[in-house]
């Protein structure tokens, strides 16, 4: 009786190991297909000869990261070192707002008063300040919905330009 009891047992494990992978694989052909899209807009970020270069190919990697919406967490970090890479640049912090806005504005905030508080305001960085004064007032507007914050941010702005 032991014997026929493990037959049907180790049946029934491998008829739920064949559901299991064919219920997957569709799942793992979109994940490797969106990983190859990353891993070329990676690859073209560590061949880049300007941080403009290398910050575009890493604002690529984290919209192709963001477009299945699955990878979040990966695509922040992508615009996170974009931001890092070249610092002077709003087009950048433009992508990253339009990005993270919907799906995670509390940590987009974040990262903007971050942006903010270690760019200095002058020069050839006041671009790239209004930009992140900008996504604040535009976050503030509508995701996060503070009046006042978003008011002081569109002075902030206005004063910037």
């Amino acid at each position: 009786m032991e014997i026929g009891w493990r037959h049907v047992l180790a049946g029934v494990a491998a008829l739920f190991i064949l559901f299991l992978v064919v219920k997957m694989r569709p799942a793992r052909r979109r994940r490797d297909a969106l990983s190859a899209e990353v891993q070329a807009a990676r690859e073209r970020a560590r061949r880049a000869a300007t941080p403009r270069e290398r910050a575009e190919a890493l604002c690529d990697a984290g919209v192709q990261a963001m477009h299945g919406g699955r990878r979040v967490t990966a695509a922040v970090g992508f615009f996170v070192r974009a931001m890092r890479a070249d610092p002077t640049s709003a087009r950048v912090i433009e992508l990253a707002s339009g990005a993270l806005a919907k799906r995670k504005p509390r940590l987009l905030e974040k990262i903007l008063w971050r942006r903010l508080a270690v760019l200095p305001w002058d020069g050839e960085h006041r671009d790239a300040v209004r930009a992140a004064a900008g996504g604040l007032e535009a976050l503030y507007r509508r995701g996060i919905r503070d009046r006042s914050r978003a008011e002081i941010m569109r002075k902030l702005t206005r004063t910037l330009g």
